[in-house]
């Protein structure tokens, strides 16, 4: 636990509840908001119960699952059925879809939030944001949840656009996507600053980065995690379950409790900043660089309540940046390498090219059952739907089936001769795979007639 004064001086310097005013708040690297009306404990939906024509938020449920078991996707054969122009130079951050909409935010100047109808590609209406948005929005209850990288987070009515409420607590928000449970929203941030602390001698400090739980119905602040040193941001997404809100810190991972964000455990488990855990039957999945370098990535597989490893995994790949997907006793986790030419003539080792993989492992053992070849690099977590695997390659998605085989690969067209890349993470719902990609598209892949 860091200095409650120290923490208190920071606090003062926050700026909260943008249209909504201030409100106080306790010191210390985890703050209690009295303002919190008490609500009825439950747990998040099992993985894979949303219906066919949803995937309300990143990873598709609280848990990051990265599937939806009644979701129909566009099958074996495929092709780009509409596109739709986001008004935006790069649409980087992963779709969601309810009921038939489709919800996508820009990642370049502008910005904004769009609502695209599912079908025909139609806009519905759009949401100008104070800065742009860098990850998935949530839609929970008829209310579309995202934060800004200008510091502003929002609640967006999905029936016509209309803004619910905003807040501003001071920090920027990034690529962690928020996620909705129990009436609360729960997101990463980054750190902000400097800042000018008073006191007997001015020095000068940087918010820290953090996780921040906020009210969904008014956006209140009700608790902070800040207790991550010197880490600048806090990209992953978080993985509500149990009670337990578990998110990736870079070299940690970490679970806090869901109601008041105190620390219930805390592992050292490098990986991207921007990798996010998956949690399911009481275990968390989480990938990432091992040591750096050229070392292997590592898949873990800890026990969701003690933190305690149950199995690793190392995959064949050096670059490991996303999220797990974890459907039907199968952890799905894509990697990718540089190759570097060894000798002249070497056309399959060369310098500059890259080569990605999708890895299937045991869900349970941690054993390999299959890996697949994802040309030329893989850069965006998977969706499983329907016994496929929906997996973003560089500058298209491909789509493998859950027993390794390739089903099909749609590589994007655009002005650049080699195409749109795509980190966006695909969303699937009504028979249609949705996606966006660095050209401020997004694009729904539908069945080949």
């Amino acid at each position: 636990m860091h200095d409650e004064t120290s923490a208190a001086r920071r606090w003062t310097r926050r700026r909260t509840l943008g249209t909504l005013g201030a409100v106080g708040a306790l010191a210390g690297c985890v703050t209690s908001s009295s303002l919190r009306r008490s609500k009825p404990k439950t747990d998040d939906p099992s993985p894979g119960t949303q219906s066919a024509d949803s995937w309300p938020c990143f990873g598709c449920d609280n848990r990051n699952s990265g599937t939806a078991g009644a979701a129909r996707g566009p099958g074996r054969t495929a092709d780009v059925e509409w596109t739709f122009d986001g008004g935006t130079p790069t649409m980087n951050s992963s779709p969601v879809v309810v009921e038939n909409v489709v919800y996508a935010a820009g990642t370049g100047d502008p910005g904004g939030i769009c609502a695209v109808d599912a079908t025909t590609g139609d806009s519905l209406w759009r949401f100008e944001t104070e800065g742009y948005v860098s990850s998935a929005p949530a839609v929970a209850d008829g209310v579309l949840y995202a934060g800004t990288w200008g510091k502003t987070f929002y609640a967006v009515d999905v029936a016509d656009g209309t803004q619910r409420w905003k807040v501003d607590v001071g920090h920027r928000f990034g690529s962690s996507s928020p996620v909705v449970a129990d009436g609360t929203v729960v997101v990463g941030a980054n750190g902000d600053g400097p800042l000018v602390v008073s006191g007997p001698e001015d020095e000068e400090e940087f918010e820290a980065c953090a996780v921040l739980a906020l009210d969904a119905e008014t956006g209140e602040e009700v608790w902070r995690y800040d207790e991550f040193g010197e880490r600048e941001n806090v990209d992953s997404s978080p993985a509500v379950a149990s009670g337990r809100v578990h998110v990736g810190g870079g070299e940690n991972l970490y679970a806090l409790d869901a109601e008041t964000g105190s620390e219930i455990w805390t592992r050292n488990v490098a990986a991207s900043a921007r990798a996010s855990p998956a949690v399911r039957d009481g275990l968390v999945y989480y990938a990432g660089p091992y040591r750096g370098g050229d070392a292997p990535s590592r898949l873990w597989a800890l026990d969701a309540a003690s933190g305690e490893t149950r199995w690793t995994y190392d995959l064949a790949d050096t670059a490991q940046k996303v999220s797990p997907a974890v459907a039907d006793g199968t952890v799905y986790v894509p990697a990718a390498s540089q190759r570097v030419c060894l000798a002249a003539g070497d056309s399959d080792d060369c310098s500059g090219v890259t080569r990605g993989r999708l890895y299937a492992v045991d869900a349970e053992t941690g054993t390999e059952r299959w890996t697949a070849e994802i040309r030329p690099d893989t850069r965006s977590s998977p969706a499983v739907a329907d016994g496929i695997v929906y997996v973003g390659c560089a500058n298209g998605i491909s789509a493998v089936t859950v027993d390794g085989a390739g089903a099909w690969r749609i590589d994007f067209e655009g002005e650049r001769e080699d195409g749109p890349y795509v980190d966006s993470s695909p969303a699937v719902a009504g028979g249609r795979v949705f996606v966006g990609a660095s050209d401020g598209r997004l694009r729904a892949i539908g069945n080949r007639a």
